[in-house]
């Protein structure tokens, strides 16, 4: 349940905006920006939390910020918990140099809980982090950037002074708050200031964009195969398909020996052009899955890019966890992928949040989803390779290439079976011409199967114009006969 959600739209939380001799607030371009102006001095904004939130088995803070350019990078910025007041807290804190630590504030006087360390998921420059407090059971776990950096147990962090939650700014320092979160499952608990509910939200704001495929109810292995001996061309594809469901197979047979297996990823990319059956593929891997009993039900969930991105901070993190609790059971499929991480695009991009929380799922939930992204070559390479959680997650790459002129061919026949018509014997050498001439002039955005779709639509519409005059005339062959004079000007 969301229990406080603020992304500094407007003021509606009332974050006593003010410009003093010791600090700025204020709310802009839908972040707030607090500016602390005292050396060697700290200030803190919170929000107060009633009922027992800290006592919330699922509690989790969530806050999405960032120092501004050209403050000092060694001064702290951070979020709150269980704060009485600016001199009894709980601080979760980082500097832009790298390092972050935890402590605690009573009576004024601080004490370390997890030491200063430094690493390089901590982001600098303009860039915004994601600090996230989550209580798993008996521990509370620390997050930077989605990367687990150190744990509490719940004795030692919910040892709450007070029931507030905010955010801290050390020194001569400026940040930016993007977002602040609160979730948990105790209906009972709920700041006393007004808020957004979730369960509020009839617009869906929260929900991912995607598409469900579910395998056949009648479905075994055998027809896993049968249906992938039917696709046109692609013989490298379903070599590698059929080598990775060999390689499942045997290490299920030495499981069930009891023999040591291989704990191989079920993550995997597919790379090429549009129009050539990779969502096909990655359906049909879903439905192997499970039958081999990798996954429980083997459905495909799909979506993109604009399917997981929210429209500020903080919404996307919800939404791609509502499209990992979709796939949960089966497969989460991203097509275009490489569109969460552009080449020369701002590391504050939202696409970036969807790939901190993916991986943090793809590791809570290795046993109960798998993921396949998909997309252009060069594109997806550059994609995998921008972040190390990305490369050494995905275990197999599958490379589609364009189908050739013959192959085009057999798609065009392909539909006209499906749709109950027939080309003419005549306007064969008409149609493989055109496959041939599209073929040589190919990029890598060429649509392939969907360009073979769109010629024939457009010849199906040529040829109802032609015949449209004496419908009531013509015989059944007649009526579902394509001609050379459909196939003119029939281009895309």
């Amino acid at each position: 349940m969301l229990i406080f959600e603020e992304h500094f739209l407007d003021d509606r939380n009332h974050w006593h905006q003010a410009c003093t001799e010791d600090y700025d607030l204020f709310i802009a371009n839908s972040y707030l920006l607090a500016r602390h102006k005292r050396p060697n001095k700290y200030w803190v904004w919170w929000k107060q939390a009633g009922g027992h939130l800290y006592d919330n088995k699922d509690f989790h803070i969530h806050i999405v910020l960032e120092q501004a350019a050209g403050t000092p990078k060694r001064e702290q910025y951070g979020v709150v918990w269980g704060a009485l007041d600016a001199n009894n807290l709980f601080a979760f804190l980082l500097t832009d140099e790298g390092y972050y630590h935890v402590c605690k504030c009573e009576q004024s006087t601080w004490r370390e809980l997890i030491d200063w360390r430094q690493s390089p998921i901590v982001r600098s420059g303009d860039n915004f982090n994601i600090l996230d407090i989550r209580r798993n059971k008996e521990l509370v776990e620390f997050y930077i950037n989605s990367e687990l950096v150190g744990k509490l147990s719940v004795q030692i962090a919910m040892s709450v002074l007070g029931q507030n939650f905010g955010f801290m700014v050390c020194g001569e320092n400026t940040i930016k708050v993007h977002s602040l979160v609160v979730s948990g499952t105790t209906s009972e608990t709920r700041p006393t200031e007004k808020i957004q509910a979730i369960d509020e939200i009839k617009d869906n704001k929260l929900q991912a964009s995607a598409v469900e495929h579910h395998p056949p109810v009648d479905d075994s292995l055998e027809n896993v195969f049968a249906d992938l001996n039917t696709l046109i061309g692609h013989d490298p594809i379903k070599q590698q398909f059929l080598s990775l469901a060999n390689s499942l197979k045997a290490q299920t047979e030495r499981h069930k020996r009891g023999l040591k297996t291989i704990d191989s990823s079920r993550h995997l990319v597919l790379l090429g052009p549009p129009g050539t059956g990779k969502t096909t593929i990655a359906r049909l891997i879903g439905r192997l899955y499970k039958q081999l009993g990798y996954l429980e039900q083997g459905h495909v969930v799909e979506t993109d890019r604009s399917g997981l991105i929210g429209a500020y901070l903080g919404q996307t993190a919800y939404r791609v966890d509502n499209a990992v609790e979709q796939a949960r059971g089966g497969v989460l499929f991203i097509d275009e992928a490489y569109a969460l991480v552009t080449q020369g695009g701002s590391s504050n991009d939202y696409g970036h949040e969807v790939v901190q929380v993916l991986l943090k799922r793809m590791e809570d939930y290795r046993d109960q989803f798998a993921v396949i992204v998909a997309g252009y070559t060069d594109e997806m390479q550059f994609f995998v390779e921008s972040n190390p959680g990305l490369k050494s997650r995905f275990g197999q790459f599958f490379y589609f290439d364009h189908y050739t002129p013959n192959e085009l061919f057999l798609i065009f026949q392909k539909f006209c079976r499906d749709y109950d018509y027939k080309i003419e014997d005549d306007a064969i050498a008409t149609i493989l011409e055109q496959f041939e001439t599209a073929y040589q002039s190919r990029d890598q955005r060429f649509g392939n199967g969907r360009y073979v779709r769109t010629i024939f639509e457009n010849s199906v519409t040529r040829q109802a114009n032609r015949i449209a005059i004496q419908l009531d005339q013509i015989d059944n062959a007649s009526i579902s006969l394509i001609t050379t004079a459909d196939l003119k000007s029939t281009h895309p």
